[in-house]
């Protein structure tokens, strides 16, 4: 195989993970995780970015609730909603990633794409490496 050939295929290949990427971002959009708190006094969804959505009270527990341990019960679902909604993010984007590479930490949904997959290739810090024989 010619190097001309070798890139055009990584070029082929670069094309098709960005447009995988541009994929999941768009699911990612679409993703949402509740969490509900004991006794169902409380339950929270949130988006992919961790983003309340809605805060319901599914039943009447919370009447027979302090005010703190109301406001404690809030917190710790919409916490628990957040968490459940990035190791969602994770699980989704994770086999993407470049070997070495990890979502670990980062803020969910906020995925740059064109860092990992710039819109012009001969930005791309890998395919300039491979063009100057590095």
């Amino acid at each position: 195989m010619s190097f001309q050939d070798k890139l055009e295929q990584v070029l082929a290949d670069y094309r098709r993970n960005r447009e995988n990427l541009q994929s999941l971002q768009e699911k990612m959009a679409e993703k949402s995780s509740t969490a509900t708190a004991p006794r169902n006094a409380v339950s929270a969804t949130v988006d992919i970015h961790g983003q309340v959505t809605a805060i319901a009270f599914p039943t009447n527990a919370y009447k027979n609730m302090a005010p703190a341990e109301l406001a404690n019960a809030v917190r710790d679902t919409v916490r628990k909603a957040q968490q459940q909604a990035r190791e969602e993010m994770i699980g989704l984007v994770e086999p993407m990633m470049p070997e070495g590479m990890s979502m670990r930490g980062a803020e969910p949904g906020k995925i740059d794409v064109d860092r990992f997959f710039p819109s012009d290739p001969e930005d791309s810090v890998f395919l300039r490496a491979l063009k100057e024989g590095k």
